[in-house]
């Protein structure tokens, strides 16, 4: 078989790595595998891969289907929760024999089983299948093997692959034939399609067999079968980093303004609509993604071809577009911070967008694809329009994602935030053909044919006229100008001149009314409009539209964005028809007689009620005799006062405050205001549910049990133990990469030597050659006295016996190399090289180094020699040119050689290989070979308080603040010494006498960092450490310093308990602290960081305000300071350090080759004068060197830059710290060009460092990534490369990669002792059966004789003579194999591992390796290969092993996920990444490539990129550090648990103080400039969430917790589900539902949240959700009974009616600060708030005084007024998508401040999704394959989703169980019915979902 070929199918149909744009732009790639004489070779293939598939299929359906009969016992005990589990405690014997019992029932064995590698068969049959269509289409030889594959997939028993097949089918008779007998093919067995699943797919391959040709392309058919032509799939995440980092993104405005326009809160089709509240949601929505990335990375784009759809089917719409593009366009620059991007485009198929797509690569595009809009019943859209926008945007997805390349986003159900981005992600699975995309813009384009009767004379007059009228107001042209165009088109002339006054009267209103008086009532009354008025109205906008996007008046286009409001307008007519005279302010006058003059039409008093008196009595509009107002009675909340010191000292500012402010009144605590209920409890007492701090596993409480003392004190010194040879990992042998290191004497110092005599001196002297001379003027010596002579004797004495001592060494090391064959330089070079750090003395020293550089010049010689080198000697002689240079070096420092250029130019030249050689090339040679490994001068002096390094002066400005109790910010980059720095706090803490119980206090990011703190402080400090982590806690109350998470400590700063504990507290180190900016629990860090009393450390790499960061400390440590009287604020110390010491080169692997990658070459000159280089961007001195040479090459105008010689002479070598000012220099040079903008000179010079063209290097390569991982591997293993860490995401990705590499050694192994050792083999094994035979004839001898000598040694007595002894050991030597030979026989030869068995710690290794062995014999298997893997499931004594031997050097490489990211002591030299995914963002690509060049073990790190996208690479390196961005950190439930820390506490100040502390200094106060209103947000947040909880019964009126409370506080990362769950069990809902399943299916309901891409379709349909969801087909959860629908929404009702309250009280007191704010547009910040000094009594005063809402609705944006929003109606939509769209003041009411719960999943336009039934589904079939198939969850998120779900239900099953003890306890069981139920109910389902997750994952885990 074509190995090319099956590599080449292979790759295509890697579903896991190779995308699906990789997978389309690759299948034509290679035209010579078509042909025909291939033909066998591909059907064999196939054939192997639907085997394949069947076989999966096959396997993971009767495999994985819970059958109710499996044995709870066959799952062991989960030892991943705790590194000190019982299991790590238990004895060796006890796990083997777990193991074996594992074995004997049935579980795979996996020292028996190899991994199976994971496939897909359904996206797998998909890829074949349209290979195979790819194939047969462009090739008739093809045809035959197309179609047997069809038939093969379609008797598959997999359901969905016959779906794929009949999709298939579908689509090639849509796209492509119409023989006949082709379709009789296709169709020949559609009969035998009977599942239900397949109808559909059946019924559209009908409708397309009998429809016509022409017909079959238009947009009336594909509506109707879109999904199943072009379907896609969809997954809900978080993207906000994408929109944060990348660079350029695409937002397709017409979807935008489509998708905002069906907003709930927006009536465009009432009265005519209005522009002014669509466009201020748009500017709103558009700030928040400027807020970001603080820089404007989008742009809007608008496409004629979309809007020609739409543009006939409503008015209003057109005049939005238009107004919307002029006011973006016209409007949103401002002070150059934000410069908004519009353009238009009429196609997405024209040359000119792929032109600009070409030049911003967009990294994905965001829009709506109108599929979730009710096609039946919309409002604003037909259902024709709509049906043709679906196609259109469905295709023009398919279009972005194939040829534009860029990820797709969808609006439908997006969340936005400042913190917060969720949306769809989509990708489709089928390229959209050529030809229907034409046929479809056929359709959406068409020519116009407007005349403009106004010529360009008449335009420049009007505008002359305009100016007269003093308001330089664009608005006024255009509608002067339509008026007059109208005029002259339409033949009903008549009625358009009664018309035209009264637009020209809207005019003058909307420039002359302030925008908060335009807030009118929500229905005008007593008004009716008819058909014919509603045409002219439409008539007139389209006409303004048109005008509007055609002008280009230099006019003020500052209001372009309120051009029309048809609800004044309405209203107009409805006071000039009630009222006798219609009276107006003389400034809206003025501006009515000027217009009206120009269109010369007379103005009298009575005109406008004259035109109205005749469009009533022409019927046009009609009024109702009773036309009464509708008074609004504005009803005052009653608020419940909760009162408590705190609670009194937090409310005091805003209680205290002007009460005209508020909307509420206090009252008294009354039981008759709680939700009334005839079955609910009201209690009063506080049902105990336990301590959250308890319910984590206490190991110190555990092991005290154990009675017998000996094996409990056993246990602990098993404890420590582990944590010795952890600590042992740490700090083990030199694995060091110093082989090339090459370091100066300390610049501070003169330089260095080892101590010798004089006449060592002299001698290495002699030696030198030419030496530096000494100092003529040197004073005289002063005469030594007896006790310096007896020093010096002694001085001399030692280093006699160490020249001594080093001169036996020589002999030895000599006496070594005779032993090794003349010709094996690399053995001879790396013993002088192990044997180097053992000498002391310089002579000796440097006689070793010149046996070295001899032997290192004959391997050069002998290297050069070779004609045709392989990659692997290509390799090594890089590398032999480093050492080279290195030993020269040194050779010269020792012999103090200051005329090198000379004296050593031989050599010089030798290893240049340049007999021309000057100094020019000498320095290229070295920036350009020896690069980052360029000799460093080290600065700095000792200092006492470190002992292993010279600090930077950094790290002494840290001790230094230490030392004074500073909190500290130190922002460094990765691996430069942060961690190891903090140590020293720690050490002063424990060290301190004078406090004898302070404590330090570690927090890290994640459980995995936890283990490599622990063993450094047990190496350290000793046993003075406690662990408090979420899954066990031991010595909590002992420890001098604890090692914890933030989640954790928090419990502790929350616990009245534990609050004299926290009073111990003296330092608290923050490690990572960038991730309080995170997307998930982020606000857990800054509540801890809020809630200590000491100051903190905090560290991290990549934070870029730090300086932010460092204000909000000084703030709280100063709030702080004045609520505790602490005296004295110490400043916060800010260390900032940007220089990284070792360099990070990067790479693209391709074809067994790195190719060198330089940034500049990943960057566009668009990119760089909008975004500036990185901060923490630097070169290499080769990477410096090419940007230099490139510069020089475009002849840039800057001032040129010094040559090499110029720089760097008359110094020898090119010192590196000389080096890194001289990239400082080229880069400041480049910097220029970015400045002047000179972006053709940038472009160029990007261009030529480009590596090689994408063809030439082929990357990425076409290999599946199984093949391609061991070529990686073993390519760096030739370049020296290894060790090397692998991301990816997909856990699953690196166990099956490790596998691979691991049966690759394993097979070349097997293939080894066949060929090459086989003679060796076979003469052992006869000699083994010798052996045997042997011992088996003395075995027997000696039991003959035994009985006759055992008289004469009882005799004669056991001695033996020594002889005899001797004798016998060497007989029995004879009769065992060595190690080597058993090695050989059936061990792991050299040649099979990567493994570096012989520079390791061996003893470490065995004892890592036997722990490893007891839980993970194939995690084992793969580490004696040197192959491992990494990721949360592993568990501990796996992740132990593998990170120990790797930092031993003896495991070389590691695949891993993110969890070696943060943190962990890993020092590799290079990390690779794989796999491209939205987890691989800038942040993480800097946390994960700070691995590699670790300072003190690295010269250099090395980072590769394999099959990641270059428009990805591109991102990844030209994004720069995100700054700290976090949310509001208060939540109703947070303030719960303050609650209950200041009602239990024992220190009722110290609670107070720091509760108020947590609740007043919010870090995005500090940031967002608007510290005022969280302030304000958060005071009355408190205030209406005490009366929440109490109308709940959750707490009393002190502010006590009572009742069920305890279940919001153990449930708090539920949050607000805990809130809804708790009401409902009060309510006794689940006492009623006796169903387990429903209960499971409400429990889902209530926490889980992953949206469906598809919408409640609620019109009689008699299938299930399942099956409506069919095409995108993830399982989803049923609707709930109208029973508890009816229990849920009374709860929303309760929210709505407080925190509706809650909104109005605090946007109104911010109005009472008289801020122009909410007048003003956010984005573009132009004002609406004229004078509303209006002249009484004309309507202008009327509209302000009597008639505007917004006195009445203080919360609603004055913006949004115009569309008669209340706050009533506000809230009646409400809910958490549109948030605080239409408020005046932007508020967070995320679900964790307004508690409601969305059980709907409601969007902004009122659509419902249906939610994902995982949680559900996995409770009644326990398989993980099928929620990966038929939920479509990601195979490495099934474990954490079902875990979380699982916690849950645990966290409710002990709430009740500790409620139901303390009862009994307390002897106040009188509730026990109550609980007694629920336990039983909750415990089952408990029960029955953890067996399946125990029986899923548990055994899996320990199978890890």
């Amino acid at each position: 078989m074509n190995n090319q070929l099956e590599t080449f199918i292979d790759y295509l149909l890697d579903t896991e790595t190779t995308s699906e744009i990789v997978f389309i732009e690759n299948i034509s790639k290679y035209p010579e595998l078509f042909q025909v004489h291939y033909l066998k070779d591909w059907e064999l293939t196939i054939l192997r891969k639907i085997q394949q598939v069947h076989r999966y299929a096959i396997v993971s359906t009767s495999n994985n289907v819970d059958d109710g009969h499996k044995s709870e016992d066959t799952t062991s005990k989960d030892e991943e929760s705790s590194i000190t589990s019982s299991d790590d405690d238990d004895d060796e014997d006890g796990e083997d024999n777990k193991d074996q019992k594992l074995s004997s029932n049935g579980n795979i064995n996996p020292s028996n089983k190899t991994t199976e590698i994971y496939v897909d068969p359904v996206r797998q049959c998909q890829r074949l299948l349209r290979l195979l269509h790819y194939c047969q289409a462009n090739y008739t030889h093809f045809i035959n093997l197309y179609f047997d594959t069809l038939e093969q997939y379609r008797k598959s028993e997999n359901e969905k692959i016959i779906l794929v097949v009949l999709q298939q089918i579908a689509s090639h008779l849509f796209e492509g034939t119409r023989d006949e007998s082709e379709q009789q093919r296709l169709v020949e067995n559609l009969s035998l399609m009977n599942q239900l699943s397949a109808q559909t797919i059946v019924t559209t391959i009908q409708s397309i067999l009998s429809t016509n040709q022409t017909e079959v392309h238009t947009t009336n058919f594909l509506s109707k079968h879109i999904d199943i032509l072009y379907p896609y799939t969809a997954t809900y995440l978080n993207v906000r980093q994408e929109f944060r980092d990348t660079a350029h993104y695409l937002i397709d405005g017409d979807s935008l303004l489509l998708s905002i326009a069906h907003h709930i809160n927006l009536q465009l089709n009432t009265y005519f609509g209005n522009t002014i509240h669509i466009i201020f949601v748009i500017e709103r929505l558009l700030l928040t993604l400027f807020h970001q990335s603080s820089q404007c990375n989008y742009t809007l784009v608008f496409f004629t071809c979309h809007y020609h759809l739409y543009e006939q089917s409503n008015s209003i719409l057109n005049l939005l577009r238009s107004c919307l593009i002029a006011h973006l366009s016209k409007n949103i620059q401002i002070n150059g911070i934000i410069n908004l991007k519009v353009k238009q485009f009429s196609s997405w198929l024209n040359n000119d967008y792929l032109e600009f797509i070409c030049e911003e690569k967009p990294s994905f595009i965001f829009y709506h694809d109108m599929s979730t809009f009710d096609i039946e019943n919309d409002h604003l859209l037909s259902k024709d329009v709509l049906g043709k926008l679906l196609c259109m945007y469905r295709f023009f997805g398919n279009y972005h994602q194939y040829v534009v390349q860029c990820q797709l986003y969808l609006m439908n159900k997006f969340i936005l935030t400042e913190t917060t981005i969720k949306c769809f992600r989509i990708e489709f699975n089928r390229l959209c053909a050529k030809k229907v995309l034409d046929d479809l813009m056929a359709i959406a384009t068409f020519d116009r044919n407007i005349n403009d009767h106004i010529q360009e004379e008449d335009s420049r007059e009007l505008k002359k006229l305009c100016e007269t009228i003093g308001e330089n107001d664009i608005r006024l042209f255009l509608y002067l100008k339509t008026v007059m165009d109208l005029k002259d088109e339409t033949n009903s002339k008549s009625f358009l001149q009664l018309l035209n006054p009264l637009f020209i009267l809207h005019l003058a209103l909307l420039i002359r009314l302030s925008i908060v008086d335009r807030h009118l009532p929500s229905v005008i009354p007593s008004i009716q409009i008819h058909s014919t008025f509603s045409q002219f109205i439409d008539q007139f906008q389209q006409r303004l539209s048109l005008n509007l996007s055609t002008c280009s008046s230099t006019f003020s286009w500052s209001k372009i964005a309120d051009l029309f409001d048809g609800r004044l307008f309405t209203f107009t007519l409805y006071q000039i028809a009630q009222s006798s005279t219609l009276r107006l302010d003389s400034r809206t006058n003025h501006i009515l007689k000027q217009c009206l003059e120009i269109l010369n039409i007379q103005f009298h008093d009575n005109m406008f009620k004259d035109i109205v008196d005749q469009l009533v009595q022409s019927n046009h509009i009609s009024f109702s005799e009773n036309s009464s107002e509708n008074k609004i009675n504005v009803r005052r909340q009653k608020v419940i006062r909760i009162s408590n010191p705190f609670v009194d000292t937090y409310l005091k500012p805003i209680l205290s405050s002007n009460n005209n402010t508020s909307t509420f009144d206090f009252i008294e605590p009354d039981l008759s205001e709680l939700i009334p209920s005839s079955q609910k409890p009201i209690w009063r007492i506080y049902k105990e549910t336990g301590e959250e701090i308890d319910r984590i596993r206490d190991n110190d409480a555990e092991r005290k049990k154990i009675s017998n003392h000996r094996y409990r004190t056993k246990n602990l010194q098993k404890l420590y133990d582990y944590f010795s040879l952890y600590g042992k990992s740490l700090t083990t042998r030199d694995v060091r990469d110093n082989q090339y290191q090459i370091t100066l004497p300390t610049a501070s110092t003169p330089i260095q030597q080892n101590e010798e005599s004089s006449t060592n001196r002299g001698d290495s002297a002699a030696a030198s050659g030419k030496k530096k001379q000494q100092h003529k003027n040197q004073p005289k010596k002063v005469q030594p006295s007896k006790a310096e002579k007896i020093i010096e004797l002694n001085t001399k004495r030692i280093l006699d016996k160490r020249t001594d001592d080093d001169a036996d060494k020589v002999k030895n090391v000599e006496a070594q190399l005779k032993q090794i064959p003349n010709t094996n330089y690399e053995d001879a070079i790396d013993l002088i090289d192990r044997s180097l750090h053992h000498f002391e003395t310089s002579t000796k020293r440097l006689e070793m180094l010149e046996k070295k550089f001899d032997l290192q010049r004959k391997y050069l010689r002998s290297l050069k020699k070779k004609v045709n080198s392989t990659n692997e000697e290509k390799s090594k002689f890089e590398l032999l040119q480093i050492g080279y240079f290195a030993t020269l070096c040194e050779i010269t420092h020792l012999k103090d050689i200051t005329d090198a250029f000379h004296e050593q130019e031989k050599f010089m030249k030798e290893l240049v290989d340049d007999n021309t050689l000057d100094q020019e090339k000498w320095y290229r040679f070295q920036l350009e070979k020896i690069n980052s490994r360029l000799p460093r001068r080290e600065y700095g002096e000792k200092d006492s308080r470190i002992q292993d390094f010279i600090p930077d002066k950094w790290q002494v400005e840290f001790l230094d603040a230490v030392d004074k109790r500073q909190s500290i910010i130190i922002v460094a980059p990765t691996a430069s010494g942060k961690t190891y720095a903090s140590y020293y706090a720690m050490g002063k803490v424990v060290k301190d006498k004078d406090d004898a119980n302070g404590i330090c206090i570690y927090v890290a990011p994640t459980k995995a960092l936890i283990n490599q703190v622990a063993g450094t402080i047990h190496t350290k400090f000793g046993p003075v450490f406690g662990i408090f982590t979420s899954d066990f806690r031991m010595c909590l109350p002992t420890c001098r310093i604890l090692i914890t998470i933030p989640e954790c400590l928090e419990m502790l700063l929350l616990s009245p308990n534990y609050q004299r504990w926290c009073q111990r507290i003296r330092y608290c180190i923050f490690d990572e602290i960038h991730c309080m900016s995170g997307d998930t629990n982020s606000d857990v860090w800054e509540r801890a960081m809020l809630l200590i009393n000491c100051p903190m450390i905090g560290l991290s790499a990549t934070v870029r305000n730090g300086q932010n960061l460092r204000d909000w400390i000084m703030y709280v440590e100063e709030k702080r300071s004045k609520l505790f009287n602490s005296g004295k604020q110490h400043p916060v110390c800010f260390i900032v350090q940007h220089e990284r010491l070792a360099d990070l080169n990067k790479y693209l692997y391709s074809n067994r080759q790195l190719h060198p990658l330089h940034p500049v070459s990943l960057m566009t000159a668009k990119q760089l004068t909008a975004r500036n280089i990185p901060k923490d961007f630097s070169l290499s001195p080769f990477e410096t060197l090419r940007l230099n040479e490139a510069m020089q090459k475009v002849g840039t105008r800057t001032q040129p830059i010094p040559t090499l010689t110029e720089y760097f002479s008359p110094g020898w070598i090119a010192e590196r710290n000389v080096c890194n000012k001289y990239s400082q220099l080229v880069c400041k040079q480049f910097n220029s060009l970015i400045d002047g903008k000179e972006n053709s000179t940038i472009d160029s010079i990007a261009t030529s460092l480009k590596p090689t063209s994408s063809n030439e290097i082929s990357y990425p390569e076409l290999k599946p990534m199984a093949s391609l991982i061991g070529e990686f591997v073993l390519t760096l293993k030739e370049k020296d490369l290894l060790p090397c860490i692998v991301f990816t995401d997909s856990r699953s990705l690196c166990e099956e990669l490790a596998e691979r590499v691991a049966q690759y050694f394993e097979e070349l192994e097997k293939e080894l002792r066949r060929t090459k050792y086989k003679y060796q083999i076979e003469d052992l094994e006869k000699r083994l059966a010798q052996i045997e035979k042997m011992q088996k004839s003395a075995k027997t001898k000696k039991a003959s004789k035994s009985s006759n000598k055992r008289g004469d040694d009882e005799e004669k007595g056991n001695d033996k003579p020594t002889e005899l002894v001797q004798m016998e050991e060497e007989d029995q030597s004879q009769l065992r194999l060595s190690g080597i030979e058993q090695e050989l026989l059936d061990g792991v030869l050299e040649e099979g591992t990567l493994a570096n068995r012989r520079h390791c710690d061996r003893e470490m290794v065995d004892q890592l390796m036997n722990r490893a062995s007891t839980v993970s014999t194939k995690l084992v298997r793969y580490m004696k290969r040197g192959v491992a893997y990494h990721h949360a499931q592993l568990n501990n004594r796996g992740r132990l092993a593998v990170e120990g031997l790797f930092r031993n050097r003896y495991v070389q490489i590691v695949f891993s996920t993110w969890t070696l990211a943060l943190g962990v002591h890993m020092p590799t030299k290079t990390v690779a990444f794989i796999k491209d995914s939205i987890q691989l963002d800038a942040l993480q690509y800097r946390q994960s490539s700070g691995r590699a060049g670790r300072r003190g073990f690295d010269v250099q790190g090395n980072i590769v990129f394999i099959d990641i996208p270059m428009s990805k690479i591109r991102h990844l390196t030209i994004s720069d550090i995100p700054d700290i961005q976090t949310r509001i950190p208060t939540s109703v439930t947070f303030l719960i648990r303050l609650l209950y820390l200041n009602a239990n506490a024992e220190d009722k100040k110290d609670a107070i103080n720091r509760s108020l502390i947590a609740l007043q200094c919010p870090f995005t106060a500090q940031i967002s400039r608007a510290e005022r209103l969280i302030d304000i947000q958060n005071r009355f947040h408190c205030l209406h969430t005490l009366d929440f909880l109490y109308r709940l019964n959750f707490i009393n009126e002190q502010g006590t917790l009572i009742g069920l409370a305890g279940f919001l506080i153990h449930l708090h990362q539920t949050e607000p589900a805990n809130l809804l769950f708790t009401y409902l069990m009060d309510n006794r809902l689940f006492h009623k539902l006796n169903n387990d399943e429903e209960i499971v299916s409400l429990l889902a309901c209530l926490f889980t949240n992953t949206p469906v891409l598809k919408i409640h379709q609620y019109p009689n349909n008699s299938s299930s959700p399942k099956r409506q969801s069919l095409f995108n087909p993830k399982f989803t959860l049923r609707p709930l009974s109208p029973e508890i629908r009816q229990h849920i929404q009374s709860y929303n009702s309760l929210v709505k009616e407080i925190y509706g309250s809650y909104i109005e009280n605090v946007i109104k007191y911010m109005r009472s600060l008289n801020t122009e704010q909410e007048y003003t547009l956010p984005l573009s910040s132009i004002s609406f708030n004229q004078s509303s000094d209006y002249d009484n009594g004309t309507l202008e005063y009327n509209l302000h005084h009597h008639v505007s809402q917004q006195t009445q609705n203080p919360s609603i944006s004055p913006f949004v007024g115009p569309s008669g929003l209340t706050h009533e109606k506000f809230m009646s939509n409400y809910n958490p998508t549109n948030s605080s769209w239409d408020l005046a003041y932007n508020l967070d009411l995320s679900p964790r401040i307004v508690p409601f719960v969305e059980i709907e999943a409601q969007d902004h336009t009122n659509s419902s999704y249906y939610m994902n039934s995982y949680a559900y589904d996995f409770f009644r079939h326990g398989s993980d394959k099928f929620l990966m198939s038929e939920n479509e969850i990601d195979r490495g998120e099934t474990y954490y989703l079902l875990s979380n779900f699982r916690n849950t239900l645990t966290s409710i099953t002990t709430s009740i169980a500790e409620i139901m003890a303390s009862d009994i306890r307390n002897a106040t069981n009188n509730d026990s019915a109550f609980f007694k139920q629920l336990s039983k109910k909750f415990s089952d389902i408990h029960s029955m979902f953890s067996s399946k997750f125990d029986r899923e994952f548990k055994v899996k885990l320990n199978s890890h």
